[in-house]
């Protein structure tokens, strides 16, 4: 106890320890933060529906695939941008064995 206040001392060790003890929970606490946005952040990405996959064989053209997996109703070229904008695909040309996602449309 101190002389002057009536009060006990903190030993320096133990105020160490309860400075590290303070600064893990306050870790933790962000790593399930960041856990918990990073689930919401990739079921925010999942709300776009895919139709599913095609994988680009040698000789086969993006327009082919996009041709044979257009939805009843849909104008080919309207479903080629969006498998373009879905698969972030700039051009027409596409390397053989690419797996290319289908949007639901």
């Amino acid at each position: 106890m101190s002389a002057t206040h009536g009060t006990a001392v903190t030993p320096p060790a133990t105020f160490r320890r309860r400075r590290l003890m303070v600064l893990v929970a306050l870790l933790g606490l962000m790593v399930a933060l960041g856990a918990a946005l990073g689930t919401v952040g990739a079921q925010a990405e999942l709300d776009d529906p895919v139709a599913g996959h095609a994988v680009i064989e040698p000789g086969a053209t993006l327009w082919e695939v996009a041709r044979s997996s257009t939805p009843d109703g849909v104008d080919p070229r309207e479903h080629l941008r969006a498998i373009q904008e879905l698969n972030g695909i700039d051009g027409a040309e596409v390397e053989p064995w690419t797996v290319v996602l289908l949007p639901a449309r």
